[in-house]
């Protein structure tokens, strides 16, 4: 009869265990729910990708800028000699030297620069199918087949283009961006003029 009760004694015990046991965790839970501690951080984590990113965007949308008009000003100072008849080189590897030691900032300009330079007939007025003739960093910098260069004859009007592969300053922020890039992670910074040659 003794044992009969001590069990049931340690039952009850047990079950008041039990239940003392969860009402604490409700506790700590409901006081968890409550709390305010850490909500900055909550916050912080929330927020600060985003603010990181619009700084990486609005940087690397600055840098993109910044090469463009450099590029732009070369070929247009470039330009400039050529209309005149100053300046006229007979090789692209030459036109190329030129604007590349205006351009200041480009690393392996030479070789990432591609310059076609073609006479457009003012009766037909055929262009270009290709939007941009960027080289191939991939094949060894190796530049578009269908790429002419001929400095033309007085009276003659030219379109000049130029398209230029250099590696972003950020590699994530091209594809958030929507930059223009080639198979090998560059962005194509490109620039496009016509002259007529002076008689």
């Amino acid at each position: 009869m003794m044992r009969r009760y001590r069990h049931l004694a340690r039952r009850r015990l047990r079950l008041c265990v039990d239940a003392f046991s969860m009402k604490r965790e409700w506790s700590e839970l409901r006081d968890f729910r409550r709390s305010t501690r850490g909500s900055s951080t909550i916050e912080f984590v929330i927020w600060f990708p985003l603010y990181l990113t619009l700084f990486l965007m609005s940087f690397e949308l600055t840098y993109f800028g910044f090469r463009t008009v450099l590029l732009d000003r070369a070929i247009d100072l470039q330009v400039r000699g050529l209309r005149l008849g100053t300046v006229r080189p007979s090789e692209v590897d030459d036109l190329k030297k030129t604007i590349c030691e205006k351009g200041l900032i480009f690393d392996d300009c030479e070789k990432s620069l591609t310059i076609e330079m073609r006479r457009i007939d003012q009766v037909a007025w055929s262009m270009p199918t290709v939007s941009r003739v960027c080289v191939d960093r991939n094949d060894d910098f190796k530049p578009p087949e269908d790429v002419e260069y001929g400095p033309g004859g007085a009276g003659d009007l030219l379109l000049l283009r130029a398209c230029l592969v250099a590696d972003p300053f950020f590699q994530t922020t091209p594809w958030i961006l929507g930059l223009p890039l080639d198979p090998s992670g560059g962005v194509a910074i490109s620039a496009t003029t016509t002259f007529v040659n002076e008689p």
